[in-house]
């Protein structure tokens, strides 16, 4: 285990600019200083400065933005990265698509013991991910949890649910989940959600082959008041 840190912000948005990222900001101020929620220092970041100062302005409408710290990182320069999970606990990195644009930062939070969370939807990257760090994770403390966005996390509050209706040792063997969108307006893509499509369609086959791979001892295991299963 490295040196215990001791960071400035307890959360730094990164892509807090995106068309996602905006959304998050906006969420995020709602739990700032507002007890009992814990997160009391928050910063953003981006590469421009003004665009984050302008998704600042946004997310906190109606009211004037709260004095929150503008940082300038790229996911694609490791050293910008290094420099971010030095000053906080976690990073919330909301810039994709993340097969291409993901890995340098959990690889500077995995090397720096920084803790990650991502909105990532592509089943590739995050079977990738766990492979190749999750030893080092290990070793650093580094807590890596990808998947926590709309694409996820509706289905596994379907499987909870679902889950405490089964009997013991009664868990399917597979779970596939739907989505039905309807609106009497006219739905938008946007072009970073398309692009995550793409990727995780052209790397399906890939994701089954690493997930197959794994060893069973980096599977989680899901306990519930009937039993548990992984």
């Amino acid at each position: 285990m490295q040196e215990k840190r001791k960071p400035q912000y307890d959360i730094i948005i990164l892509g807090a600019s995106g068309f996602t990222g905006k959304y998050v900001v906006r969420e995020a101020l709602k739990f700032l200083n507002s007890p009992p929620s814990p997160l009391t220092t928050l910063a953003l970041a981006g590469r421009n400065p003004t665009k984050l100062a302008q998704a600042l302005q946004w997310a906190a409408q109606p009211n004037p933005p709260p004095p929150i710290p503008l940082l300038t990182a790229d996911t694609t320069d490791p050293s910008s990265l290094l420099g971010l999970c030095s000053q906080t606990k976690l990073i919330l990195n909301c810039v994709g698509p993340f097969g291409l644009l993901g890995e340098h930062v959990v690889a500077a939070c995995v090397n720096s013991g920084c803790n990650y969370l991502d909105i990532c939807g592509e089943a590739e990257f995050m079977e990738r991910m766990e492979v190749k760090y999750h030893e080092k994770a290990m070793e650093t403390g580094s807590l890596v949890i990808s998947a926590c966005a709309f694409l996820s996390v509706p289905v596994e509050l379907g499987l909870m649910f679902n889950v405490r209706q089964w009997k013991d040792h009664a868990a399917p063997n597979r779970i596939e989940s739907y989505l039905s969108l309807e609106s009497d307006k006219r739905l938008v893509l946007n072009f970073g959600t398309y692009e995550s499509t793409v990727m995780g369609v052209a790397n399906a086959q890939k994701s089954q082959e690493l997930m197959q791979s794994r060893s069973k001892k980096l599977r989680p295991v899901v306990r519930t008041s009937s039993g548990s299963f992984s």
